[in-house]
Order: structure tokens, then C-alpha cells, then sequence
């Protein structure tokens, strides 16, 4: 099985951060998978793929990584980033399962425990980001909320690869007020907050035995899961009667000509 991960950032401006991710990865495929790994070809800023604003124009980028790696015959493909960038419309552009980590880690989450909570970035924008795709996504009922890392974003992606456990610790004091406040599970909303947390071998909060899942390692597992099940019993990868609808490829040219791409 082949599966394709696309990143939100150049490949250039990746760095430690991807080479992570693809270690973490290993670590959960099975055997017999194959990753292909696809960066955008704009956008430099990790910061700005939370953002409002730069994230609408790198859907397209990201779009086009998705549709490549269609043709390139794999068989699913992950949104590296737990904001489900471009996801819903990317499914309409091909016919292979297209998994973004949020929504996919929320279906599993349930199976864990009854309430869970999110941690992430210390970023109220993309904090709100992530609340709007639990409540959209339909998990309001069970969501305790979300907490905010108290390490900035600069500390956590610069000091951080040097001394990971600062990050660790943060991350590990955030899901216990989490707990504290009524959560059994732990969703990390931060696809580099995801790469911390696996490479230093946090799965659980504390000594508690509160699980906390890593959203772009689920992504990937959900994307295996659900390329099987369109092989093994032809399940469809999408409907096709709503929003999902397939949009043709010729108009996807077409529009993207309207468009100067």
C-alpha cells in the first residue's frame, strides 16, 4: 500500500520538523506501506499555515500535492496538519480516501474514553480554529475544550529541537488541567506539537492512564484503513451526492485556467 502525506510548508523550510513526522510514521505503518512524502510549493512560514488568511491560498497548493499523488497511484492520502487544511475539497477532486488527522483522530477518540480535550499551540486563532472543527465536525457533546501551550510557538520550534523535554513537560501539564477539567482522552491539535510528543515517547498523561493520540499518526493509520476497505470491499472513498460530489477533472483544468494557474 502506498499512502501520501502532505506537508503545509515548502520542502525547504521543513527541516527538522518533517524528518520527524517520517520517523514518527515509521513507527505506527504497517509493514508493507510505502510513504510518499509531498510539500506545497509557496508557502515558507509554519506560522502562516495557521492562519486565516494564507491558509485559503495554500489549499490549492495543497490540492495539487493531493491530485499528483493520485495519479502517481497511491492508494490514500494524509493532511499533515491537525486543521484539516483543504480536506473537503480536495475529496472532490479525486478517487482515492483523503484523511484529514482532526477529524479522523475525533472518530477514534471516542472509542477511548467519553469526554476529551485538545492541546495545542499557544495561538488563540488556530485554538479557534480547532473549536469550530470539533463543533463541525459534530463532537461538541463530548468536548471538555482546549488548552493553549504556555511555551511560545518560537521556544517550542527552535529551543525545542534541542531540548525537546521543555516541550514534553508543557504538553504533559496541559493535558493534566485537560483532565482535571473532565477529559479521559487527549487529542494534540498541532501537527508539530504531534511530532514532539511521539518522538519523546508521550502517549499518556503523566502516570495516568489517560491516553494522548498523536493526530497525524492516526490520520495515517485511518488513511491504511480506509484505502483497505475501498480495495478489500469496494467501498466508495467519498459520497458522491453531497458536497463531495466528484468535480470533473477537465473543469478542475478549466477553473484553474479562470484562475492563472
Amino acid at each position: 500500500m502506498r499512502i501520501g502525506v502532505v506537508h503545509m510548508t515548502t520542502e525547504e523550510t521543513s527541516g527538522d520538523y518533517a524528518q520527524m513526522i517520517s520517523t514518527n510514521l515509521n513507527l505506527v505503518k504497517e509493514e508493507s506501506t510505502k510513504i510518499d512524502h509531498r510539500f506545497v510549493r509557496h508557502l515558507r512560514r509554519a506560522t502562516d499555515s495557521a492562519t486565516a488568511y494564507p491558509m485559503v491560498l495554500n489549499q490549492a497548493d495543497i490540492i495539487d500535492e493531493v491530485v499528483a499523488l493520485a495519479h502517481d497511484g497511491a492508494d490514500a492520502v494524509v493532511i499533515a496538519c491537525a486543521g484539516d487544511g483543504a480536506v473537503t475539497e480536495a475529496r472532490s477532486t479525486v478517487d482515492i480516501p483523503v484523511v484529514g488527522p482532526l477529524e479522523a483522530t475525533l472518530g477514534i477518540a471516542i472509542g477511548y474514553g467519553w469526554k476529551f480535550g485538545v492541546v495545542t499551540v499557544d495561538d488563540r486563532a488556530w485554538a479557534t480554529h480547532l473549536d469550530q472543527l470539533v463543533h463541525a465536525y459534530g463532537f461538541g457533546g463530548r468536548y471538555i475544550g482546549t488548552e493553549r501551550m504556555k511555551t511560545p510557538i518560537a521556544r517550542v520550534f527552535t529551543e525545542g529541537f534541542s531540548n525537546p523535554q521543555l516541550v514534553l513537560d508543557d504538553l504533559t501539564e496541559r493535558g493534566r488541567e485537560l483532565v482535571d477539567k473532565g477529559a479521559d482522552v487527549i487529542l494534540i491539535g498541532s501537527g508539530g506539537l504531534c511530532a514532539f510528543a511521539t518522538s519523546g515517547g508521550l502517549s499518556r498523561v503523566g502516570e495516568l492512564d489517560v491516553p494522548v493520540l498523536d493526530t497525524v499518526a492516526v490520520g495515517l493509520k485511518v488513511a491504511e484503513m480506509r484505502a483497505a476497505l475501498t480495495q478489500g470491499l469496494r467501498v466508495p472513498v467519498v459520497s458522491r451526492v453531497g458536497w463531495t460530489a466528484r468535480f470533473p477533472d477537465r473543469d478542475r483544468e478549466r477553473v484553474n485556467r479562470v484562475f492563472g494557474r
